[in-house]
């Protein structure tokens, strides 16, 4: 066995390789080498590095294998892996390997060909002029900070809107919540239309204002994120359509329990009545017309009562669904606007913005 050389960017981890190696039982030499690996960094485009250090070993006729190192950050790495082959290995020479440096995964088959290499050295390519291109007025080059740096602050950015408007909704819903229910504990029967109304827009507008913030905060970032780019997409901030409320609970008609809250009424009333007009009024007659009015009203009143309680209850119950699902819904449509604003705004810098090489 002889020494193996690695050459990569520093993105391709090549000390880590090495290390592995190494463990592994391979001699990593930098003079007197058998054997030579380009590691491939799949985080950036093939260059002119990656050439350089192919045409060097291509005039010592060294078997070379091409390596994509730190495959685990790269969950699509056979199509980068498979593009790098096409620019720097189109005529299939070289070997190929994929190693991941963090577990080790693939060096075996690494070994294995570094104490036999059974593949030759690359072909080197002539020569060739770069050709020169003219760039029309939209192709300029990118200013401000670099893509890495952009994409960091967008995360951060979108996060911290993402926070802090969910939780400034959440805290208006919550409050909403509170005066609806202190609401219900006075309304009356012919209050439920106007109160089912009231809490309706309410919760619209605490949804459209929750809305318009997230759109002005997003905005924002992106405007920092893209800051010396042209051409950027603005792309759609459309949500998903507001949640419909459940209907509000219906007029509750007269039944048989009803009629049996009316009897137990009327026996209550006569009984209250017979006691408060017995020692006043004299007379069977006289009496007993004042003991029937005053049992009517007291039945009456107690029905109205009753009627009253269970139409509070039922708007209660109405308003304790309406609120969590409205909550719910809202918070779901700031967090899937939030994604689609991040993931657009990505694309946009990555599709703009040249990778910075080490």
């Amino acid at each position: 066995m002889t020494g193996v050389l690695i050459l990569a960017l520093a993105g391709a981890e090549p000390d880590r390789l090495a290390d592995l190696l190494r463990k592994s039982g391979v001699e990593v030499a930098t003079e007197g080498y058998g054997a030579a690996i380009v590691a491939v960094d799949l985080s950036s485009d093939i260059g002119f590095e990656e050439r350089a250090m192919l045409d060097r070993l291509a005039s010592e006729a060294v078997p070379t294998a091409l390596v994509a190192g730190g495959v685990q950050r790269h969950p699509d790495w056979p199509e980068a892996m498979a593009r790098a082959r096409e620019e720097l290995d189109p005529e299939r020479h070289l070997a190929v390997f994929a190693v991941a440096t963090d577990d080790g995964g693939g060096v075996e088959a690494l070994v294995a060909w570094c104490m036999q290499p059974d593949t030759g050295p690359p072909v080197r390519r002539p020569d060739t002029p770069t050709p020169v291109v003219r760039l029309d007025g939209s192709a300029r080059r990118s200013s401000g900070p670099p893509r890495a740096d952009r994409l960091a602050g967008l995360r951060a950015g979108v996060a911290a809107a993402r926070t802090e408007t969910v939780t400034a909704a959440r805290e208006s819903v919550q409050a909403l919540a509170v005066a609806a229910d202190r609401a219900c504990g006075t309304l009356g029967r012919r209050d439920a239309a106007a109160y089912t109304a009231w809490l309706t827009d309410s919760i619209s507008t605490v949804e459209l204002s929750a809305e318009a913030e997230l759109d002005d905060r997003l905005h924002q970032v992106r405007r920092v994120a893209t800051i010396g780019l042209t051409g950027v997409d603005a792309g759609q901030m459309a949500s998903e359509p507001a949640l419909r409320p459940p209907p509000p609970p219906l007029h509750r008609t007269a039944g048989g329990e009803d009629a049996v809250v009316l009897l137990l009424g009327v026996s209550a009333g006569f009984g209250i009545g017979r006691m408060l007009v017995a020692p006043i009024v004299d007379g069977w007659f006289l009496g007993g017309l004042v003991t029937a009015a005053v049992g009517l009203a007291i039945s009456a009143w107690i029905v109205g009562v009753r009627r009253t309680a269970a139409v509070r209850a039922a708007l209660r119950r109405w308003t304790a669904d309406t609120v969590g699902l409205s909550r719910t819904a809202l918070e779901h449509r700031l967090v899937a606007r939030v994604g689609t604003v991040e993931a657009h705004v990505s694309r946009e810098i990555w599709n703009r913005m040249p990778s910075r090489r080490v």
